[in-house]
C-alpha cells in the first residue's frame, strides 16, 4: 500500500492535540465550522484517533474486505494491526493502554458540521462516530494471528461514513509513517489538500490558522508549535512551499504529495512516449548492428576471395616453377630473351651484322 485517504474534514480542521477540560470545541476554516462534542471523559486527542480515521477512510475508499458497506461495519483485527505497523506503530502493551481509551473517546464523540456559506440558510449535519462497538482484540492475552477471525467490530454511523466518502484526500503512506506529532499530521493533510487546486500564492493570517488548528494553547505557543510542525513536514515533504512570517503564513503552488489524476495521466502519456522512443532507439540500434554484421560479413567474404585468389596464384607459380627447374616465368622469359640475342663477338666469321 503506497497511499491512503483522509477525510476532507480532517484535512481542514483538527481534533485536539492534548487532553482538554472543555467538553466541546469549535474549529473553523472559511465557511466550514465543526463542533466536536465529548461523549466520554474527554474529547479524543493525539495521534491515534487521527490514525484510526485514516485507516477507516482508506478501507472504505478502497473497498477492503474488512469493510461491510451494508451494515457499515469495520472488522478490527489483523488488518488494522498491519496498517499500524505500516505506520511504524507496534501494538504492544504500552500502546494498548493509550489506544483503547482514545478509540472509545472517538467512537463516542459527536460531530456537528455546519456550512456557513449562506447566512440565510442552515446547512448542518450532526452525528456520533460509532453507535455500536465491540472490541476485544486490544487485550494482550488474546493476540490475533493473521487470518484469524475475531468478534471485534465497529459499526459507524451513516453520516460519519458519508463524511469519509465525500471527496477524501489521498496522502502518501510512507510520508505519514515518518511523521511523529499529531499537529504535523494535520499540517501535512492540510497542505496536501490545498495544493491540489492551488494556482496562485495564498497568504493566511495567523488567527485563521489558530481557529483551524489551535484552541488548546495561547496564540504565541500555537505559533511556535505550528512552525515546529511545518519544519517536521518539510523534512518528509520537501516539495511543499510554505513560509511562516510575522503576520501571515504563505503558501505557493507546489507539487502534490500524491499525484492527481491529471498528473498521473500526463505521467503515463510521458512514460508511453518514453517507452515508444526507447523501442525506436532499440530498433534503430538493432538495425545498425545488423548492418555492421553484414558489412563485416561482406568484408570477410571479400578477404576470403582475395586469399583464395592469392593461394591459386601461388599454386600456379609453384607448378610452373616445378616444370621449369624452379624458375619463375620472369626468369624463364629473360633466359629465352638472352638466348635469342647473340652478341657481335660471338658471331661466325664472314657474317656481317644486319643494320636495321
Amino acid at each position: 500500500m503506497s497511499h491512503a485517504f483522509i477525510s476532507k474534514i480532517a484535512a481542514q480542521v483538527s481534533l485536539p492535540y492534548r487532553r482538554q477540560e472543555m467538553h466541546e470545541i469549535v474549529k473553523r476554516n472559511g465557511s466550514l465550522e465543526v463542533h466536536f462534542i465529548c461523549g466520554a471523559d474527554c474529547l479524543p486527542y493525539g495521534k491515534y484517533p487521527r490514525l484510526f480515521e485514516l485507516w477507516a477512510c482508506t478501507m472504505i475508499k478502497t473497498g477492503d474486505d474488512c469493510w461491510n458497506p451494508e451494515t457499515r461495519t469495520l472488522n478490527l483485527g489483523s488488518s488494522f494491526r498491519d496498517f499500524l505497523r505500516l505506520l511504524n506503530v507496534n501494538v504492544g502493551g504500552r500502546q494498548l493502554k493509550v489506544i483503547k481509551p482514545q478509540f472509545e473517546r472517538l467512537f463516542r464523540c459527536t460531530y456537528q458540521i455546519l456550512n456557513l456559506t449562506d447566512p440565510n440558510q442552515t446547512d448542518m449535519a450532526a452525528f456520533v462516530v460509532a453507535p455500536r462497538v465491540h472490541i476485544d482484540w486490544l487485550n494482550e492475552t488474546k493476540p490475533l494471528k493473521r487470518g484469524e477471525k475475531a468478534d471485534n467490530w465497529v459499526t459507524l454511523s451513516k453520516e460519519y461514513v458519508r463524511m469519509l466518502q465525500d471527496s477524501p484526500v489521498p496522502v502518501d503512506l510512507p510520508t505519514v509513517a515518518k511523521i511523529k506529532s499529531p499537529m504535523a499530521l494535520d499540517v501535512y493533510w492540510w497542505l496536501t489538500k490545498r495544493y491540489y487546486n492551488m494556482h496562485d500564492r495564498v497568504s493566511i493570517k495567523w488567527q485563521k490558522l489558530y481557529d483551524q488548528f489551535g484552541s488548546d494553547s495561547a496564540m504565541n505557543q500555537f505559533r511556535r508549535n505550528f512552525k515546529q510542525a511545518v519544519a517536521e513536514v518539510l523534512e518528509v515533504y520537501p516539495a511543499a512551499r510554505i513560509t511562516c512570517g510575522r503576520e501571515y503564513v504563505t503558501l505557493w503552488p507546489s507539487q502534490t504529495s500524491v499525484p492527481t489524476v491529471a498528473q498521473t495521466c500526463i505521467a503515463e502519456h510521458a512514460s508511453a512516449r518514453t517507452v515508444d522512443a526507447q523501442i525506436k532507439d532499440a530498433e534503430r540500434a538493432v538495425q545498425e548492428a545488423e548492418e555492421r554484421v553484414q558489412e563485416r560479413r561482406k568484408a570477410a567474404e571479400e578477404r576470403t576471395e582475395r586469399e583464395l585468389a592469392a593461394e591459386r596464384a601461388r599454386a600456379e607459380l609453384d607448378a610452373y616453377k616445378a616444370a621449369h627447374d624452379g624458375l619463375t616465368p620472369f626468369e624463364v622469359a629473360r633466359r629465352s630473351h638472352d638466348s635469342q640475342a647473340m652478341p657481335d663477338d660471338r658471331m661466325e666469321p664472314g657474317i656481317e651484322p644486319t643494320l636495321f
